[in-house]
């Protein structure tokens, strides 16, 4: 059985992705706005992209999370 979870949608077009252990962190201007447990995502969507960590990427990909970067003309990761 599949378990259903979120997709995260990241439109802010200044939003750098990080990561804090286990938590996916949102940071703007240096200011964390926002912080998620990675168990609760199936994927992440970013529109108008600044950055993701390395340590972000490996954990999405350890944990089976997709991530998308999208710009807008193009995607550019997915």
């Amino acid at each position: 059985m599949r378990k259903l979870l979120n997709t995260l949608y990241v439109t802010m077009p200044d939003a750098y992705l990080a990561r804090d252990g286990e938590n996916i962190l949102i940071k703007t201007e240096n200011e964390i706005r926002f912080r998620i447990p990675v168990h609760n995502l199936e994927g992440i969507v970013c529109f108008g992209f600044a950055g993701a960590s390395p340590g972000l990427m490996h954990l999405c990909c350890e944990r089976g999370v997709a991530l998308s970067i999208r710009d807008r003309f193009t995607i550019i990761c997915n």
